[in-house]
């Protein structure tokens, strides 16, 4: 399930949001200190802004920042783009690499996250 949210211009679909009070858009997020959702779609003009439709928990494709391993691990965001870290405090995982698929999966690439 999503929701509609007011963001930037700029954000596609995959990137990592966090909720500016300044501005009262969602934006590319820079860390997990604040609650994420991931963008499902990429900004549309809606009103007077432009809007996506956001996942704020569950399974969601995000755009990956750094190379992630194999195994996965905790979720880490930068940029508005996930990486592992171990140490992270729980906002999430980045799933492991499916079965089927030898791919590396680099920054840029869609990655099966889990949001919690």
């Amino acid at each position: 399930m999503f929701l509609k949210v007011y963001c930037l211009s700029d954000i596609q679909a995959g990137d990592v949001l966090h909720y500016n009070a300044s501005s009262q858009l969602w934006e590319k997020a820079t860390g997990i200190d604040h609650p994420l959702c991931v963008a499902r779609t990429d900004a549309i003009i809606r009103d007077q802004g432009y809007s996506v439709e956001a996942i704020f928990s569950g399974p969601v494709l995000a755009k990956a920042s750094r190379s992630i391993p194999v195994q996965g691990g905790e979720l880490q965001v930068e940029n508005g783009a996930v990486y592992v870290d171990n140490d992270a405090n729980g906002q999430g995982i980045i799933c492991p690499q499916f079965i089927d698929n030898t791919d590396p999966r680099n920054a840029g690439d869609l990655v099966q996250v889990v949001v919690r």
